[in-house]
């Protein structure tokens, strides 16, 4: 499959490029569109009249799973994005100050036989271009997951012609004022009226193991670590390396600052480890 020549530019958010958050976005962030006030603050871009438009929100009638949603007009794509002004401006800012290193999220297709593909964009001020990522091509109708590394896939710049593979730097990642998702559908059979939609858009921080620190003083000792944005650490113990348990009060450790374990000193051995997940927060509810 190739990818096109050229990916229309958003013209109507070029025209009004929305202020950056004045602190970095923390990774962890996700919205789920529980609220009908998140969902409406996100912007769909119809490539069909080059116009934007607030997603449809579904609320799986009880609300406990709701999602936002648009229609394929004929063969043309749709964005799906955040700007500022979307889920109180948790999607856009630095993102490579805020520790983010991935963004992901569930993707519903209606009619996977008239869907070509989909892609990850994000739009930064610091070179005034778009990037996008590998394609997104889900198997089946319905609904799916996609991903995309910040820091670890090619993402593709549109230079000289052609899309050419880019690696983004903390320099495109400081300066980010749109983020999103392109639905492509195919000409025939015929997408029109057909349905795609996005939900628990999330971002990721990078799942790195910590450098360990150890001291002893004073019949005490101490491990230490550096807390990342978006992760949860749990200190383990053990007598021998092969049973580990959780140590009293040491789990789902979260936070951006440095960590700091008390034990006393104790006459048997004794042995720490660490282990780390993702530890992810909702968007609150944005008040219009």
């Amino acid at each position: 499959m190739q990818r096109p020549l050229m990916k229309p530019l958003l013209l109507a958010a070029i025209l009004w490029i929305p202020l950056l958050p004045a602190t970095a976005q923390l990774a962890g962030k996700f919205e789920p569109f529980t609220y009908q006030t998140n969902a409406k603050s996100w912007v769909v871009y119809d490539y069909a009249d080059g116009k934007l438009y607030k997603p449809a929100w579904d609320s799986a009638g009880d609300g406990l799973n709701p999602d936002i949603f648009f229609t394929f007009a004929g063969a043309n794509a749709l964005d799906f994005y955040a700007d500022s002004l979307s889920s109180g401006g948790a999607f856009v800012g630095n993102l490579a100050a805020g520790g983010v290193d991935a963004v992901g999220c569930d993707i519903f297709v209606e009619d996977i036989s008239s869907f070509n593909y989909g892609e990850f964009f994000l739009f930064s001020t610091a070179t005034n271009k778009y990037y996008v990522s590998n394609f997104i091509e889900p198997a089946s109708s319905g609904w799916d997951f996609a991903y995309a590394s910040l820091t670890e896939d090619d993402w593709y710049v549109f230079q000289n012609g052609a899309y050419v593979p880019i690696r983004l730097t903390p320099q495109i990642l400081g300066g980010i004022t749109e983020i999103g998702i392109t639905f492509r559908p195919l000409s025939t059979p015929n997408p029109n009226g057909k349905a795609v939609g996005i939900d628990n858009f999330t971002f990721y921080g990078a799942l790195l193991l910590p450098k360990l620190t150890t001291s002893a003083a004073g019949g005490s000792f101490q491990l230490g670590f550096q807390r990342r944005p978006g992760v949860a650490y749990s200190i383990l113990s053990s007598p021998n390396l092969n049973a580990w348990t959780l140590v009293p009060g040491q789990g789902n450790i979260t936070g951006t600052t440095p960590y700091t374990m008390t034990r006393p000193l104790t006459p048997d051995p004794r042995f720490f480890k660490v282990g780390i997940e993702d530890f992810l927060t909702p968007v609150p509810q944005v008040v219009p």
